[in-house]
């Protein structure tokens, strides 16, 4: 699939299922996301106006709110079909 933003939602759902189908639960999905979220804060650039307000939003947010934006993401993949 080619990645962007159209195709996002779909390929977001996809890889949900494929961790639940590996046994994971949602909390494991969202502490991945957590960590994904962390690498990607040090180490990618923002390319547009949105990632960088994503970014400076994810480097001034606690663990909980962290966790909480985490947690909405998989909703909202578990939630596409």
């Amino acid at each position: 699939m080619e990645a962007n933003m159209e195709n996002f939602p779909k390929e977001l759902a996809q890889k949900i299922r494929e961790g639940q189908r590996a046994g994971l639960t949602g909390e494991q999905i969202s502490e991945g996301i957590v960590h994904l979220g962390d690498v990607m804060v040090k180490f990618v650039s923002p390319d547009s106006p949105e990632e960088s307000l994503m970014r400076q939003m994810w480097k001034i947010s606690t663990d909980d709110e962290k966790r909480m934006i985490a947690n909405l993401v998989v909703r909202m993949g578990s939630e596409l079909h």
